[in-house]
């Protein structure tokens, strides 16, 4: 029943951003959360997807997308939102870089040609990147500098 409201509510919201990614949700608003701090109520702007849920595209400002899941990249065709992509692959607005993983996470992220490391705290994996990579990518829609962004994250961890 808890479900059904969730996704009801969801429908009905009309957030400034949505971020539409695989993984656990509360993990990347964790992220949101911690770069946004208390400036933002992130759950009035900004709304977080998984790839298969249904998403209410009209009168929306950003679509944040995953740029590596071809699935969540054809959601852009389908709104007249300001698009931002995120990932690992080439073509991505945001791209992580030099990733090494040994228990905690270290990896540059690509902006425009300004790059900065990151730096986070075990455990750690792929899925967990991607989630940063979304929270970057809402900091910088919210006009936050990636230097800012990098402080805002340093220390953290991956669990909710």
């Amino acid at each position: 029943m808890n479900e059904i409201f969730n996704k009801i509510k969801f429908l009905l919201k009309k957030p400034k951003v949505v971020v539409i990614n695989e993984g656990d949700p509360k993990i990347i608003k964790k992220f949101i959360s911690q770069i946004l701090g208390s400036h933002f109520k992130v759950e009035k702007e900004v709304l977080i997807a998984g790839s298969g849920e249904k998403v209410n595209l009209s009168n929306l400002r950003y679509l944040v997308l995953n740029f590596d899941n071809e699935k969540i990249r054809e959601v852009k065709e389908k709104t007249q939102a300001k698009i931002f992509t995120f990932g690992l692959k080439e073509g991505a607005d945001l791209r992580a870089t030099d990733i090494k993983i040994n228990g905690g996470a270290n990896f540059k992220v690509d902006y425009k040609g300004n790059i900065v490391p990151i730096w986070l705290d075990k455990p750690f994996g792929n899925e967990q990147i991607y989630a940063v990579l979304s929270a970057v990518a809402v900091g910088i829609i919210f006009d936050l500098n990636l230097v800012e962004i990098s402080q805002a994250l340093m220390g953290l961890t991956s669990a909710p």
